[in-house]
């Protein structure tokens, strides 16, 4: 078996870790964590509140698989372990945003292979069949993202596309309401993009939500986390635990697998080939080619001249032979 991986912070220069952890242990667990960037920039120790989050479910699993017994274990009980370590990790603290992250998990179980995912991190295996799941939150704010980049590119001009992006970045995440009162969009702009962002995702019976939602931002989606009952619920690690089953869990023979790449929604597509080499350049072009990320990858960001438009992380097991 051949293990190539790599975990690149979104910092261009590379002075600051990002929110993405890697985990190996071989025989037992390989993983990816995206922790949740915190819109508010909440800081504990030194760390990022997402980092943070991703670094202490990342140990809780290394904890959990010890027992090949417990790699066994339903879904639902892996992951209230997990939520009960970033529980006891983060309660008592500060936190405007519960600290969250996901998970992509490849398990060894001995004559077979389990894959866990929980959140937008995704598993490709033999190069060709990808598990990922996605969240009808993030194309609504996609949507509106798009929107809100064209109007500040214009009102900016083209030799300021980095402050355009930081604007619409900031309207994005902390609401269409604050850059109203800012006066940086108008009530008429912003009106017009929540009903295209309605039309665009066909959420005109849930139209109401999806106004409230993005005047709000993506810093009030955490309302949506694990929380049956809106169209937008969805299930993450935050500390409470994960409930509307809409988690991978799949189990196959360890003779149909030959390779397992997990990776982390910083990749907007995985590659052709199972290389680290080949993630990277895959990722470069794509980024060359659709820089602000409003194309065929569009995504709730785009880059700087400072930063990608994420972290991006991928760990590869290539020459399985059972």
């Amino acid at each position: 078996m051949q293990i190539e991986a790599a975990s690149i912070t979104k910092y261009r220069n590379g002075n600051r870790n990002g929110d993405d952890v890697i985990l190996t242990v071989p025989g037992r667990v390989y993983a990816v964590f995206d922790g949740a960037t915190d819109a508010r920039g909440t800081v504990v120790d030194g760390v990022p509140a997402g980092r943070l989050a991703a670094l202490t479910v990342a140990q809780a699993t290394v904890d959990v698989t010890r027992d090949i017994a417990n790699r066994r274990q339903p879904a639902a009980a892996i992951f209230e372990h997990l939520s009960g370590a970033l529980r006891n990790r983060t309660q008592g603290g500060t936190f405007a945003i519960p600290p969250s992250t996901t998970l992509a998990l490849a398990l060894d179980c001995g004559s077979d292979w389990r894959f866990l995912i929980l959140g937008d991190s995704g598993i490709r295996l033999n190069g060709a069949d990808v598990l990922q799941p996605t969240k009808l939150i993030d194309r609504v704010s996609t949507s509106a993202r798009g929107s809100l980049f064209k109007h500040f590119r214009d009102q900016f001009g083209p030799d300021a596309l980095d402050e355009a992006e930081m604007a619409t970045r900031r309207a994005i995440f902390l609401g269409l309401d604050q850059s109203i009162a800012e006066k940086r969009v108008s009530q008429q702009l912003a009106t017009r993009i929540i009903a295209k962002a309605t039309q665009t995702c066909d959420l005109g019976n849930h139209a109401g939500t999806v106004e409230s939602f993005l005047r709000s931002g993506i810093c009030t989606q955490y309302h949506f986390a694990n929380t049956p009952g809106t169209v937008f619920s969805f299930d993450t690690m935050n500390g409470t635990p994960p409930c509307l089953v809409q988690w991978i869990d799949r189990t196959y023979p360890k003779d149909a697998i030959q390779s397992i790449e997990l990776f982390t929604d910083g990749y907007p597509t995985p590659p052709e080939t199972v290389s680290l080499a080949d993630w990277q350049d895959t990722f470069a072009r794509v980024e060359k080619r659709d820089y602000h990320m409003l194309g065929k990858f569009a995504s709730v960001k785009g880059a700087t001249s400072t930063e990608h438009h994420d972290d991006r992380s991928v760990v590869i097991l290539n020459g399985l032979v059972g």
